[in-house]
């Protein structure tokens, strides 16, 4: 077990792989709850923690024009062993949706240490953008792929567990994970 894990890489999905996405997604049992794992030929696109037709309505929120049909992704089981060991070593191929500043909000939460956390205050000097913590906020909240990227880690300024879309319960159990790792 590695410490500092391997950096998953951030492939941007452009508008053309966009109209013409399928999707491939399945429902997978987490030591945090039932999980939706979702990838597209290019990578993993989507996790989340919740009751699958909830995540389903997200994900066809998040990609309205995608093919989305239920099975089994070799990608998938990686994610979910990375999930449940978040210090391993393998790297992801992440396929994401998102505007150029949540692409670089994103590739510096991958650069938050494991077992570490930071402020949106910090993450926002991280990126050069020391005036766009709330920005940086919103766009660590859009994050499509859980705990693959760790928006876990970012906490208030305060040190305060703060919001987690996927909940606070899941966002304290991580960490707790990682801290005595």
């Amino acid at each position: 077990m590695s410490a500092n894990p391997a950096t998953h890489l951030i492939i941007p999905m452009t508008a053309a792989e966009e109209k013409e996405l399928a999707i491939t997604y399945a429902l997978y049992d987490s030591s945090y709850g039932p999980l939706l794992i979702a990838s597209s030929s290019r990578g993993i696109l989507f996790i989340g923690f919740g009751e699958e037709n909830h995540l389903l309505l997200e994900l066809r929120d998040r990609y309205p024009a995608a093919v989305i049909n239920s099975g089994e992704d070799p990608l998938h089981r990686r994610a979910l062993a990375l999930i449940e060991e978040p210090a391993g070593e393998d790297v992801l191929l992440l396929h994401l949706k998102g505007t150029t500043f949540q692409m670089k909000v994103w590739e510096a939460l991958l650069q938050i240490p494991y077992g570490k956390t930071t402020s949106y205050a910090n993450l926002a000097n991280r990126i050069g953008r020391p005036a766009a913590s709330r920005a940086v906020g919103s766009a660590v909240g859009k994050n499509p792929v859980a705990c693959l990227i760790p928006c876990h880690r970012v906490l208030r300024s305060d040190n305060q567990m703060g919001g987690y879309h996927w909940g606070t319960h899941i966002k304290e159990q991580l960490l707790k994970k990682e801290s005595t790792q």
